[in-house]
């Protein structure tokens, strides 16, 4: 037990020195390391889906090695150089050129793993303007009302690409987003979804703006609105009854505020009493401000169709008594001119 210190002294000095010798031993490993392609003219794009990583085999000490598997992600990669890329299917050989690794000089590339060459698509860049589409629900509390549609903004980025690939792409979702119980004015920012988009296809926007407005539920009532019958009829035997109606609208507060009698139409075409066989019908509602719901009473108007006027009769002359009177004329006249 005396000379127990120096036994593990023993064993340490042993350990070290094996990690020693089997660390400077060169060996091989493979790798993912991420494809980095550089120096694309600006009028080009990658079209194809080309792998993000690939397996390579490398060599080095077994200490560097360790020290490279454990290090962040870029610490190697391969760098593909397409300066002199041209339209169509570039074949691309890997070499020790293509290896970078800054940090480790004494690791060295030695072959790509299930792959004898890189294959890429190249066509024409473009850049296209497309529509973001919301996807979100946003609900007001109990006594609230959102006014308006939420709408993103902007509500339309551009993406730059290779040609084919963005005649593909019709909309940017943004991310899911269900929001609810709001009784104030707020402004959300939801990041724009990409999961769908091709690879190498640069978007102008990462994030969308959605203001919602809000304001306290209120009604209010207009009487004695006019009910308009619209179309091609003759307007001297055709009416609607009633002629007016009463109008109940529920909405925000501060927009009802805003909301006058002229705001509001009623409006029936004459031909849908034919097209639909009935002698009553509901009426089409225009108002100008953005209401919640809205009521009017009646529900139904009927169309009214007036006698037409006839007028009076002109009494018939007798044919034979106009002769008669005639014939007595005539022999008058006679008479009148033997005498003389």
């Amino acid at each position: 037990m005396k000379h127990i210190g120096l036994k593990i002294i023993a064993c340490i000095f042993g350990f070290a020195l094996w990690f020693y010798v089997v660390s400077a031993r060169v060996t091989e490993i493979d790798i993912q390391v991420p494809l980095v392609f550089t120096r694309l003219p600006e009028s080009l794009a990658i079209a194809s889906r080309p792998a993000q990583k690939i397996t390579i085999t490398v060599s080095g000490t077994a200490i560097d090695l360790i020290r490279l598997k454990t290090s962040k992600e870029m610490a190697a990669r391969i760098l593909v150089d397409l300066h002199d890329a041209q339209l169509g299917l570039e074949r691309i050989i890997l070499s020790e050129e293509n290896f970078v690794a800054p940090d480790f000089p004494k690791v060295h590339y030695l072959s790509a793993n299930q792959i004898a060459a890189l294959e890429v698509e190249i066509d024409t860049r473009i850049t296209r303007s497309v529509p973001v589409h919301l996807k979100g629900s946003f609900d007001a509390k109990d006594g609230y009302t959102i006014i308006g549609v939420p709408t993103p903004n902007p509500d339309t980025i551009l993406i730059s690409g290779a040609r084919e690939a963005l005649t593909r792409i019709f909309e940017i979702p943004t991310e899911e987003v269900t929001k609810q119980n709001l009784e104030t004015d707020e402004t959300f920012h939801i990041p724009l979804d990409f999961s769908k988009l091709p690879p190498y296809v640069t978007p102008s926007d990462s994030i969308a703006k959605v203001p919602v407005s809000v304001q306290p539920l209120d009604r209010k009532s207009f009487g004695n609105i006019p009910v308009q019958l619209i179309g091609q009829y003759d307007r001297s035997l055709y009416s609607l009854e009633p002629a007016t109606a009463t109008v109940e609208v529920s909405g925000g507060q501060g927009v009802l505020s805003k909301l006058q009698k002229q705001g509001i139409m009623l409006l029936i075409e004459f031909n849908r009493f034919a097209i639909e066989d009935a002698d009553s019908l509901e009426p089409t509602v225009r108002i100008s401000s953005d209401v919640k719901s809205f009521q009017v009473r009646p529900e139904k108007f009927y169309l009214k169709k007036k006698a037409p006027v006839v007028p009076p009769s002109t009494p018939e002359i007798d044919s034979s008594a106009l002769s008669t009177n005639a014939s007595a004329d005539s022999q008058q006249t006679e008479r009148t001119e033997i005498a003389k």
